[in-house]
C-alpha cells in the first residue's frame, strides 16, 4: 500500500521519486526464506529502499519500515516484502527487466542502461534463475539432444558439460567437470519421466 509520493534530490543535481510503502495486512509477517507465517520479532529504525523500475530518467524507490519475523525453520530473519525477493536491493519487476536485457546483451551493457553496477546484474540474474529453476522442467519434451565439453582457456582447464536440446535450441543441463556420469544421470532422469508419461 503507498502512503506518499516525493521527489526527493539524489545527490547528483537531479532528482528522484521516493514512495512510502508498506504491506497490506497480513503480508507483513511472513518468513523471507519459506513464507510461512510467523510471530514479529521487531521493527528497522530506519526505512530501507528498493530500486524500482525508472519512470522516464527519473530514478525510483519503494521506502519502507522492515520487519523481523522468529521462524521456527529459519530463525529470526526478515520478514517478506510483496515487491521485493528475499535479500534483494531492487524490486521484483526491476529484476525480472534486468534478467530479461541479459539474455539479450552484456552484464556491463544492463548494468550502464539500468545505472546499477554489474556485479549487482549479476547477484539479480542468480537470484531470478534460482526462483526460476524449480518451476520449470527442462526436461519436458525432450527429444533430440547433444552432448558436450567446454574448457576455460586458463592454464588449468576447467571443464563444464553441457546437455543441449536441439529442437528446442537450448541448454537444458550442465555440471562442472568432464565425467562422463554426468550426461547418464540425465538421460536417466529423461528416460523415467518418458516411462510415466506412457
Amino acid at each position: 500500500m503507498v502512503e506518499s509520493v516525493d521527489l526527493e534530490p539524489d545527490g547528483r543535481g537531479g532528482e528522484q521519486l521516493v514512495a512510502r510503502v508498506r504491506p497490506r495486512g497480513g503480508q507483513g509477517s511472513r518468513c523471507s526464506r519459506c513464507g510461512r507465517r510467523c510471530p514479529g520479532y521487531d521493527v528497522s529504525r530506519e526505512p530501507r529502499r528498493w530500486r524500482g523500475l525508472d519512470l522516464g530518467t527519473t530514478q525510483v524507490y519503494l521506502q519502507a519500515l522492515t520487519r523481523r519475523v522468529s521462524c521456527p525453520e529459519h530463525g529470526v530473519v526478515v520478514a517478506a516484502v510483496p515487491w521485493a525477493r528475499a535479500g534483494a536491493r531492487f524490486t521484483t519487476a526491476f529484476e525480472d527487466t534486468a534478467a530479461w536485457l541479459v539474455c539479450h546483451a552484456t552484464l556491463s551493457v544492463v548494468a550502464v542502461l539500468l545505472r546499477i553496477a554489474w556485479r549487482s546484474v549479476s547477484g539479480i540474474v542468480t537470484r531470478v534463475v534460482t526462483e526460476r529453476a524449480g518451476a520449470v522442467d527442462r526436461l519436458a519434451g525432450l527429444r533430440r539432444i547433444g552432448i558436450d565439453e567446454i574448457s576455460s582457456w586458463r592454464r588449468h582447464h576447467r571443464y563444464l558439460t553441457l546437455v543441449a536440446d536441439h529442437t528446442g535450441k537450448k541448454i537444458v543441463w550442465g555440471a562442472e567437470g568432464k565425467d562422463t556420469d554426468h550426461p547418464g544421470r540425465v538421460l536417466r532422469r529423461a528416460r523415467t519421466r518418458a516411462q510415466r508419461c506412457t
